[in-house]
């Protein structure tokens, strides 16, 4: 028999799991339409689930389950957004959807087995905050990107440490730590039971829990910096980005905190910035006067000063000092870092006065807009290229160069590792590519299933995966590439009449009615009786050539497999099918 949970153990226990410190360290509650209203309630619920396992291992098992599901994710957007609404501003959302796919598509990552391709919404809350859930699910607030000017750099900064905290899987190592240290003892001494999968839904239920602490709020601030510069954003937008959050009092006795000073964020993020550039760029604050100024090696090179609110709307300014500086510094620092050479920037005075250089990459044009309006291209010119002549009495590139490839060489292992030929990775491709098609997520199934091939895996699971490839590219109506996929699953694995029945939707959908009807025919004899799928194309080919009886036959066989083919039946002939039972019945009931 199962003991209750003390309320006051519940209360400590959905407190830890909720405590929602966000990336910002703001305060946050329960949310307010939770699915179990009462407490009793909630009490019986937590007695039945939280068990008696005091090992970490276990806990970590049920962390890593709960982030691994396609069902779970779908479920942590659908609550996030029925608990604080969805931002429909169309500014906002192209621009978090921008950025998210440059991160995914162009940062050098890596993305564990037991890891989910990431999905994103913007929400309607009006505060300064992000999360990344354990099931890999991003929400970002509308206050944070007003706050930010929609601006991509900026972005990129945040997303970047929300990205690490899904690809490090941070929230499910430090809930099952938490759990394994600070309930299990207390919980086997209760007898309350076994610590059961439902755990999940508890963690869903009451919403994200955050409560990273500082070391790993600053692991996510380094590889934030590092996945976002890999993308090709401009360096400078982190430290812009930091300059909005709210203050953080940092960590005291009298005020404890999880997450790390601002004042130290920015701080680490402009050193990032430095170390980025080989020790060239560097941006420094006059505490009195509110400037900027931004240096190349020594030599001050661009000062952004402070701008009253009317100077700014005059001017059409959005940003501050601080910011356009950063900016700037970001553009030369990438400059630096992307080219071993000072004849690589590809200075050009134009007819017009003005100079070009580098490339036409978003990240420049703070830069070159600055450079431009003040005139000041020649100038640049010859700081960058006296930089270059003194590199190598500082080391400073070999330096950067020496770190980044530590990082890289790490990300290449946990890649290596995710694209092992293991059954463990095997079953999980499988599992969510096929599950992301049953939930229409056609795009996320491809992912997975390419992630599958990537393993190289046997060839029962090869198929499975260029099945997966078919199937989603059906269900998008590109049905001629779904034949070839399936074809492909076919010739791999011609011994599987899953594999054939899928091939004979594709070819009746792409109009070859010879070539499916072949195919629903091999399905049957490959696996007699076991699907359904492959009587229903048959039945739709004959009934299209004029042989009802065929149709019909074939609509039988189909019902005789499973009533849920009754779904794919045209209306018609689940008429004709029933009247046809009841008037057999009838004659020959004795």
């Amino acid at each position: 028999m199962t003991k209750k949970m003390s309320s006051k153990k519940f209360r400590a226990f959905a407190a830890s799991l909720a405590a929602a410190a966000l990336l910002w360290g703001a305060p946050a509650a329960l949310p307010s339409a939770a699915p179990v209203a009462h407490a009793d309630a909630i009490t019986d619920i937590i007695g039945g689930i939280i068990g008696v396992s005091t090992t970490y291992s276990e806990y970590l098992d049920k962390m890593l389950a709960m982030g691994n599901s396609p069902d779970q994710q779908m479920a942590m957007l659908n609550s996030d957004m029925d608990e604080n609404g969805r931002d429909l501003n169309e500014a906002h959302n192209e621009v978090v959807t921008r950025v998210m796919n440059q991160l995914i598509e162009n940062a050098d990552y890596a993305m564990a087995a037991d890891s989910l391709p990431f999905r994103w919404r913007v929400n309607d809350s009006d505060q300064f905050n992000a999360y990344c859930s354990a099931m890999d699910y991003v929400s970002v607030n509308r206050g944070l990107l007003e706050a930010i000017n929609n601006n991509p750099d900026e972005l990129a900064g945040v997303l970047g440490h929300e990205l690490t905290h899904g690809l490090k899987q941070h929230l499910q190592y430090s809930v099952a730590k938490q759990a394994a240290t600070e309930y299990g003892a207390s919980l086997l001494e209760n007898n309350v039971g076994v610590l059961e999968g439902t755990l999940l839904n508890i963690l869903v239920n009451y919403n994200t829990a955050k409560n990273y602490n500082a070391p790993l709020e600053a692991e996510a601030d380094r590889y934030g910096f590092y996945y976002m510069t890999t993308a090709g954003f401009n360096p400078g937008g982190f430290a812009a980005m930091v300059t909005k959050m709210p203050d953080s009092p940092g960590e005291s006795l009298l005020n404890p905190d999880d997450h790390p000073e601002t004042s130290k964020r920015l701080e680490r993020s402009l050193k990032w910035m430095q170390d980025y550039s080989c020790g060239h760029v560097t941006a420094v604050t006059d505490e009195t006067t509110g400037a900027t100024t931004v240096y190349i090696d020594e030599t001050p090179f661009y000062t952004a000063t402070v701008m009253s609110p009317e100077e700014m709307a005059a001017a059409g300014e959005v940003y501050s000092a601080k910011e356009r500086a950063y900016f700037v510094a970001g553009g030369i620092a990438k400059g630096f870092h992307d080219n071993r050479l000072a004849t690589l920037w590809h200075f050009k005075a134009l007819p017009n006065g003005n100079y070009d250089f580098l490339t036409d990459s978003d990240a420049y044009t703070p830069l070159k807009n600055a450079v431009n309006y003040a005139g000041s291209g020649a100038e640049l010119e010859r700081l960058v290229t006296l930089a270059y002549s003194n590199e190598r009495k500082t080391g400073a590139r070999d330096e950067m160069l020496e770190k980044e490839n530590e990082m890289k060489e790490d990300i290449a292992k946990d890649r290596k590792k995710a694209m092992a030929n293991t059954d463990e990775n095997i079953s999980t491709y499988e599992d969510k590519s096929d599950r992301y098609n049953v939930l229409g997520l056609t795009h996320l199934a491809t992912h997975e299933a390419n992630r599958l091939l990537a393993c190289n895996p046997y060839d029962s699971a090869k198929a499975f995966a260029h099945g997966e490839l078919g199937w989603a590219k059906y269900k998008e109506g590109n049905y001629d590439e779904a034949v070839k996929e399936h074809q492909t699953a076919v010739a791999i694995n011609p011994s599987s009449g899953w594999n054939y029945m899928r091939l004979s939707y594709a070819q009746y959908a792409a109009g070859d009615y010879d070539g499916a009807l072949v195919s629903s025919q091999k399905a049957e004899q490959v696996s007699p009786g076991k699907y359904y799928g492959n009587h229903v194309v048959a039945g739709l080919i004959y009934d299209k050539r004029g042989n009802q009886s065929a149709a019909m036959s074939e609509f039988s066989r189909a019902l005789s497999v499973s009533s849920d083919a009754a779904s794919d039946i045209p209306e018609e002939y689940n008429a004709m099918i029933a009247d046809n039972a009841e008037r057999v019945a009838a004659k020959y009931d004795n």
